[in-house]
């Protein structure tokens, strides 16, 4: 087997179907689907049995009777432990949320990107290859035709100064190679990820490269559901959203203040958890960079735009980086 995708379901009876359809249909030869469901209590779980009875050579499914908590915990727990168990030959890992419709050469051309990567930096360099993707509506529908503009994404801000403070993965745009898994699954499960995908690109950056691929190789859908949705916006709309004016969701000013400290309480603990669970391996430009990033929350308003700007801990907007050195 060449190729692994993790699929973490939960109570995605709606679109499971087309999804697994979608990624058994690929035309990349050796691809296998492990599918690990959430306690679900809707019919996913059955969905997910019906496929794996069907398909036994290559679906196989894990159905757990208690749910994980979060899909980041999910995902690393399987990532990290089911997968090296069960398919432990696994040469590359791709990830699939539940809810999107893979394009039939999407592993291909992902695999495609991630061999020519090795080629450049060589097969014992930790690797992440991800890629673009279209949004969809509830029914298929073509509202985007990139998730990274139409975020505003800037993918090839991937040092690891940035990404500790912007995630700019999308974990089902994601290939793992062998030796970024090894290096994951060296380490236990990290117990304060904001994201499994921000975690791995975060590693990856450390210690190997992310490598960006400009195509569209998925629908993502976008749904009420989702755990993280795609919301286009204007650098006037986010600064009017964060100040809590005309917000859809009527959120005010003091409860968007309390969502950013929990944000950025996350990014701070991931943080932590990198240099407990990396340290030794850190060069000390790392190590020095980490616990300047971790200090900044002791810091005066003054003291926390020199670090941010000394070191690069900004956005990839102006406006971003001014909201964060107001409100972290």
């Amino acid at each position: 087997m060449q190729i692994l995708v993790l699929l973490c379901s939960y109570n995605g009876e709606s679109y499971l179907r087309e999804q697994v359809e979608s990624i058994l249909k690929q035309t990349e030869p050796g691809v296998r689907l492990l599918i690990s469901d959430d306690a679900s209590s809707d019919r996913s779980g059955e969905i997910a049995e019906a496929y794996a009875a069907r398909y036994p050579e290559r679906v196989c499914l894990i159905r757990r009777a208690k749910s994980s908590g979060s899909a980041a915990k999910h995902f690393m727990e399987v990532l990290l432990k089911q997968a090296a168990e069960l398919a432990p030959e696994a040469e590359y890992v791709m990830f699939a949320d539940q809810d999107d419709v893979w394009h039939p050469d999407k592993a291909e051309r992902t695999l495609f990107a991630m061999r020519k990567a090795e080629q450049h930096f060589g097969v014992q360099t930790p690797l992440l290859v991800h890629c673009d993707m279209r949004i969809v509506d509830t029914a298929g529908r073509r509202l985007a035709d990139s998730y990274v503009k139409y975020q505003h994404m800037s993918p090839k801000r991937v040092a690891l100064h940035q990404l500790l403070v912007q995630n700019n993965v999308t974990g089902g745009a994601v290939m793992l190679n062998g030796a970024l898994i090894r290096l994951l699954r060296s380490r236990p499960v990290p117990a304060h990820p904001v994201m499994h995908d921000h975690w791995m690109a975060l590693v990856a950056a450390a210690f190997g490269r992310v490598v960006f691929l400009p195509e569209a190789l998925y629908d993502y859908r976008q749904h009420g559901a989702n755990v993280l949705g795609a919301s286009k916006g204007s650098c006037v709309r986010e600064v009017l959203d964060r100040l809590g004016i005309f917000r859809r969701d009527g959120r005010s000013k003091q409860e968007m203040d309390a969502h950013s400290e929990r944000v950025y309480r996350g990014l701070f603990l991931q943080a932590e958890e990198l240099l407990k669970q990396y340290g030794e391996k850190l060069c000390p430009e790392q190590e020095e960079l980490l616990r300047a990033f971790l200090s900044l929350p002791g810091k005066s308003r003054l003291g926390k735009i020199r670090l941010i700007l000394r070191y690069g801990f900004t956005f990839n907007q102006i406006h971003r980086t001014v909201g964060e050195c107001l409100f972290m």
